[in-house]
């Protein structure tokens, strides 16, 4: 089964680039975080913390909490890539059933891929991290410490160094991290029946499958999960001081959005077609062919068109409703007499992770289906369209996808707004919610150029040679 696994992995080498990327961005984060924490529990660094006033607890709480944050990024973000992976071979896996491998043989080869792709990721980012963890951890240690109560421009700290514990504990957890997230896919794949090596496509699954319910109903329970949490306390009187009832208000606002962007999460596969259809409607409003192709041809491969959009998704609503909330708190405490200058240092890092994460999932994805591109074109282009109009399907598809993205996100961002704008009347006497649109417009514009570019260089070889020499080549 091994020889096998490695002749997958070679065959499509090209194709793995991006997820290996993936994991390596993503161990690279962890790598900084644990050079973080291995530097921050050193007896010299809590000395030098101690002299200034400082807990060395708190530096080492941060890393920590970073950590989770990257791990949750990681879980999610290789559950696509895994997902995707699935969707990409699962007819060597139904080949694989036909010649009489038993499920979990094929869960094993599941895991094998995504093994040696996260070991080879984490081999890089690890490496990575050690001179990235050189400029980011003392700036982002010293910028904590003028956070930190006491933290006034006293704190010197000792000499960072790169630890090879910190080298190991990366690599380790990386993998670690990527095995995690391909827990589900691997359930996945050994649900692969044979017969599907005979039909040569996926089967499409029904509407009214219990899988199709069971997401409704999950995502609108934790929906409304959120919208009661952030709504629990607005019946009860104001017992606390204005800064302390903004506070309150700015958290239940976040919580509320971080709630409802998993709850869109788990609603994107349903809604993901339900958007393309409006897509193409939208373009036969506007009379364009090319458009309504490209929507048939996304939804088409819904399964695909989900795992792009949902990291997108997350990640823009995720951003969005951070940014809305925190100038969203400096409007209210400005109304209120309160006003000040807020740091967002650390929201943007948060934001960039995301964002940087998120992206290359999405990239990750689409390179994965990069041969099923290069049959499509190749059909497309044979039954007459020429490949500038291929080319401009994809301005068309990329355009729905990142729309889409768009739209999904904007349903946590409505949540958090609807707090925000429902609790600031109890306390400045005018609704408050300042969306951050031009950031979603540009955030918007930068996924439909990365998806565009993406797509193209997928097919751009394919365009150049004749119809038949593509299909030959599948």
């Amino acid at each position: 089964m091994g020889r096998y696994v490695l002749r997958v992995f070679r065959d499509n080498l090209a194709g793995w680039v991006p997820t290996i990327m993936v994991v390596a961005v993503v161990t690279t984060l962890v790598g900084v975080c644990m050079n973080q924490f291995v530097w921050t529990s050193s007896p010299s660094f809590a000395s030098a913390a101690q002299l200034a006033g400082l807990d060395p607890a708190e530096f080492a709480m941060v890393s920590v909490t970073i950590y989770v944050v990257v791990a949750l990024l990681a879980f999610f973000s290789l559950t696509v890539v895994g997902s995707a992976t699935v969707d990409r071979i699962r007819g060597t896996f139904a080949q694989w059933r036909l010649m009489g491998a038993s499920p979990s043989q094929v869960r094993a080869g599941m895991w094998m891929l995504v093994g040696v792709a996260s070991l080879t990721g984490s081999l890089i980012g690890s490496l990575t991290a050690m001179p990235a963890s050189l400029l980011a951890v003392p700036e982002f240690d010293a910028m904590a410490a003028e956070s930190f109560a006491g933290g006034l421009g006293s704190f010197v700290p000792p000499a960072f160094a790169p630890s090879a514990a910190a080298w190991l504990g990366s690599l380790l957890l990386g993998v670690a991290t990527c095995m995690l997230g391909a827990f589900v896919p691997s359930m996945r794949a050994a649900k692969v029946r044979p017969i599907e090596a005979i039909r040569g496509r996926d089967a499409p699954i029904g509407r009214h499958e219990w899988r199709y319910w069971a997401r409704w109903t999950l995502g609108l329970v934790v929906m409304a999960a959120a919208l009661a949490l952030a709504f629990s306390g607005m019946g009860m009187p104001r017992a606390r001081a204005f800064g302390q009832e903004a506070g309150q208000t700015f958290n239940g606002a976040l919580w509320a959005g971080i709630i409802a962007s998993f709850g869109m999460y788990v609603l994107a596969g349903v809604l993901v077609p339900i958007l393309l259809d409006a897509g193409r409607v939208m373009c036969r409003l506007c009379g364009s062919a090319t458009g309504m192709l490209a929507a048939r041809a996304a939804k088409a491969k819904a399964v695909s068109s989900m795992n792009t959009i949902a990291p997108l998704a997350l990640a823009l609503g995720l951003s969005a409703t951070l940014l809305t909330c925190a100038r969203s708190y400096g409007r209210i405490l400005a109304l209120g007499g309160h006003p000040t200058s807020l740091n967002y240092t650390d929201s943007l890092l948060m934001i960039a992770m995301l964002c940087i994460v998120s992206l290359a999932t999405s990239l990750a994805v689409i390179a994965l289906s990069s041969r099923g591109m290069v049959a499509d074109q190749a059909l497309l282009r044979s039954l007459g369209l020429s490949p500038r109009r291929v080319t401009r399907m994809i301005l068309w598809q990329s355009l729905q996808l990142a729309a889409g993205a768009v739209v999904l996100a904007l349903i946590p961002v409505a949540v958090s707004s609807l707090v925000l704008a429902a609790r600031s009347i109890t306390l400045v006497g005018v609704p408050v919610a300042e969306i951050p649109w031009t950031g979603v417009i540009g955030a918007a514009a930068a996924c439909w150029l990365a998806l565009c570019l993406i797509q193209y260089m997928q097919i751009r070889p394919a365009l150049r040679r004749s119809a038949a020499d593509a299909i030959r080549s599948r």
